[in-house]
């Protein structure tokens, strides 16, 4: 999983660079957790609203590293770059539950 590679950070803050690519990563990650929880959840038959969920955090990740790479100043890009990465998770997160779904439906008689 790329966020295996991701670097480990102390307390210093990232620069803009930095903020881009962080971002476009966590957009990356959102993305395909949607399409991977769309794929499973329509050949399932179960758990369609988890996945419509990882779609949209999808695209919120998507547009706030857009915003990260055109923010009129780091600060605007770190806070852009945050968002990003809250809805990769919230992508990840419906990503799972689509998962437990499908385990779920198979585990019954």
């Amino acid at each position: 999983m790329r966020i295996l590679r991701r670097k480990k950070r102390t307390d210093r803050q990232l620069d803009r660079r930095e903020c881009e690519v962080d971002a476009e990563l966590a957009a990356e990650m959102a993305c395909d957790a949607a399409s991977l929880a769309i794929e499973w959840a329509q050949r399932a038959g179960v758990a369609e609203d988890d996945a419509v969920e990882a779609v949209r955090a999808a695209t919120r990740a998507r547009a706030a590293a857009e915003r990260a790479t055109h923010a009129a100043s780091d600060d605007d890009a770190r806070l852009e770059t945050a968002a990003a990465w809250a809805a990769a998770e919230s992508a990840l997160e419906a990503d799972q539950r689509v998962v437990e779904a499908i385990a779920e439906e198979m585990g019954e008689p």
